[in-house]
């Protein structure tokens, strides 16, 4: 699937609807399964249990508790973007933030689906990778969301998720595209 229209899907399934959800449905932390349960057009039902595979892919645990992090987050920038004014400059930045997100998650639920059926090496380098690009888009959504909750002008661009957008194999072009008839 090309990823234009994977980000067309996205912001016609959960971004022009508000679907507001939560995509992990058991966290790997408080139970030995870390799962997506949310099956639609994209994602695809997928369990991982951490407790094996944790001396397999070191990179695992790291993984749960970064996924959980952006997970919540995501939830909440869902749920705070109908309060927010249309001509607010945060509202589109909120939105691009879910659909990079989301585009994290998808590439997660991959993985996950390739480690269950295929087991390799390579997967705890393929999860470090996602670990670095999830957890830098963590720290950008939760300060910026915070920020915004707290009434301070949030100064900061997306342009430090280049890297995440290279890596998602996306551009922020093709995200402003999709989302330009919501604003």
């Amino acid at each position: 699937m090309s990823q234009s229209k994977l980000i067309r899907l996205i912001v016609k399934n959960y971004v022009e609807t508000s679907k507001c959800f939560l995509i992990i449905s058991k966290d790997g932390i408080t139970t030995d399964l870390f799962a997506m349960s949310q099956s639609d057009p994209l994602f695809f039902d997928s369990s991982l249990n951490i407790r094996q595979l944790r001396s397999k892919i070191p990179s695992i645990a790291r993984t749960v508790s970064i996924a959980k992090n952006l997970d919540y987050y995501q939830n909440k920038i869902c749920h705070e973007i109908p309060s927010i004014p249309d001509i607010e400059q945060i509202k589109p930045i909120l939105q691009k933030l879910r659909i990079i997100i989301i585009a994290l998650f998808l590439k997660l639920n991959n993985l996950m689906i390739e480690i269950k059926t295929k087991f390799s090496l390579d997967y705890d380098k393929n999860l470090v990778d996602w670990n670095d690009h999830s957890e830098h888009v963590l720290i950008i959504s939760s300060s910026i969301l915070i920020g915004y909750q707290q009434g301070k002008t949030e100064k900061k661009t997306l342009d430090t998720v280049k890297e995440t957008l290279n890596y998602l194999e996306i551009s922020m072009s093709i995200i402003d595209d999709e989302i330009s008839y919501l604003y």
